[in-house]
């Protein structure tokens, strides 16, 4: 290890290795320092949830024999759900990525420490390493803060050890209940799997709604949804203690209208790891909301940047790559504007949940004049065709220059729809020319062309 690196980069998952591969590539000199590359992107982020979400519909499709002209054997609709099986699964996926990303860092010429690093100035590092525990003091033209975020705990009165997204699989057996606290991104996607074992689950949101940053018509469809499926939403709620009796847990309410689980699972939201990083000695200034932040990740101390779950902006990893991609251009002399709300969000259930842009509020808070247009999947041959007909698609553009400002969609397909409404954002393509494309058919992306044409003879509703 040198003395002095052009870049240091903390942290190991998608963000840090994206943004070392890149400035290495550019001819900068890059360390990497973190406890273990692949963070916790794949032993409890999407990688994890990902996979849970694969396992378990898996599953479910043998279990309820839900698997067109296929004739299952009995013993394998009763056999159970194997935990063990599956965390080697998960483990198995975890070594490839960790394998690709270690791969990718020697490839391009970075060079990786396996250490905890902490600031000890405004250009240097104290980094203690893992296999002697000696210190060593390495300083820095710039440095990238890609520590990723962690699962608080949750500040409730418990007697009881609650389950996260990265010791579910610890688990040796199905309960038969579980309440989910939280109804954002994790919350809907782990009540899924745990429904798809067969449990009975609720989901506990504080707020009037699950995925409070959606569009409500979306979200009221996923809530509908979640409901037919037997998947129990308690909203407005709000946990003043927990406590273990026998093999189950009581959750006290401020309501005195308690519930019992055996089994809960925490989703309550991820915050940036900087705690532990002493920002303070590099002159990095702090808000209420975290680390402040200039338009190019920039933290006070200008030669200090913060990219993915650690920027604190938004939990997810194409985020995490795009701020990265965007700082590492930064650093090699690029000038551009980021442009954040195009930044889309997927919700990996059955059906699917997506959204880009503005909704119809964000839009007038931004000055402009936005408009409606709607398609649902009802006369689809695609959906006809798989069997849902429920889908949703709410496309925001305006009024003026009819360019699209948001997308948000319920409904199978909607993770690919969302991809294609990104780039017709970040194009300026104009809603009332996308039927002038020509689309595959029977494809979910025939639902531009008709939102296009509906835009043409209606103008929108």
């Amino acid at each position: 290890m040198q003395s002095k690196y052009d870049v240091i980069v903390i942290g190991a998952g998608p963000a840090g290795v994206n943004a070392a591969t890149q400035l290495s590539s550019a001819g900068f000199s890059v360390l990497v320092v973190s406890e273990y590359i692949g963070g916790g992107y794949c032993f409890s982020g999407s990688i994890m949830s990902n996979t849970a979400l694969y396992l378990s519909y898996l599953y479910n499709k043998f279990k309820t024999r839900t698997v067109n002209f296929i004739d299952i054997p009995e013993e394998a609709v009763k056999a159970p759900f194997d935990f063990k099986k599956s965390r080697k699964y998960v483990e198995n996926i975890s070594t490839k990525i960790v394998k690709a990303f270690t791969d990718q860092l020697n490839e391009a010429g970075s060079e990786f420490f396996q250490g905890i690093a902490e600031f000890a100035g405004k250009d240097k590092l104290k980094i203690l390493s893992r296999q002697t525990g000696k210190k060593h003091e390495v300083k820095f033209g710039k440095c990238i803060v890609a520590t990723g975020s962690y699962n608080p705990p949750l500040e409730i009165p418990s007697t009881k050890k609650f389950l996260y997204a990265n010791n579910i699989f610890n688990l040796q057996t199905v309960p038969a209940s579980v309440a989910v606290i939280g109804g954002g991104f994790v919350g809907c996607e782990y009540a899924t799997f745990f429904r798809r074992l067969g449990c009975d689950v609720h989901i506990v949101e504080k707020t009037d709604r699950i995925l409070s940053t959606f569009d409500p018509q979306v979200t009221k469809r996923l809530e509908d949804s979640f409901k037919r499926n037997g998947i129990n939403l308690r909203k407005n709620a709000n946990i003043v203690n927990v406590e273990k009796v026998g093999n189950k847990s009581i959750l006290f309410f401020d309501d005195d209208d308690n519930m019992e689980a055996e089994e809960i699972f925490v989703a309550v939201g991820r915050k940036p790891a900087v705690n532990n990083l002493s920002l303070e000695k590099a002159g990095v200034q702090m808000n209420e909301n975290g680390v402040e932040l200039d338009q190019s990740f920039r933290t006070s101390n200008k030669n200090i940047y913060l990219v993915g779950d650690a920027s604190g902006k938004t939990m997810l990893v194409n985020w995490a790559y795009k701020s990265s991609s965007f700082v590492a251009k930064h650093i090699s002399g690029v000038q551009r504007k980021f442009k954040y709300e195009f930044m889309p969000k997927v919700l990996y259930i059955d059906p699917e949940v997506s959204s880009v842009g503005f909704t119809e509020k964000e839009a007038r808070v931004k000055g402009f004049s936005p408009l409606t247009v709607k398609y649902t999947y009802t006369n689809l041959e695609k959906s006809l065709i798989i069997g849902f007909n429920k889908g949703l698609v709410k496309v925001i553009y305006d009024r003026e220059t009819k360019r699209i400002l948001g997308a948000h969609i319920f409904g199978k397909g909607a993770s690919e729809l969302v991809t294609a409404f990104t780039l017709l954002i970040q194009s300026g393509i104009k809603i009332d020319n996308i039927s002038e494309y020509i689309f595959n058919h029977p494809t979910f992306a025939e639902v531009l062309n008709e939102l296009g044409k509906k835009v043409k003879t209606k103008g929108g509703k």
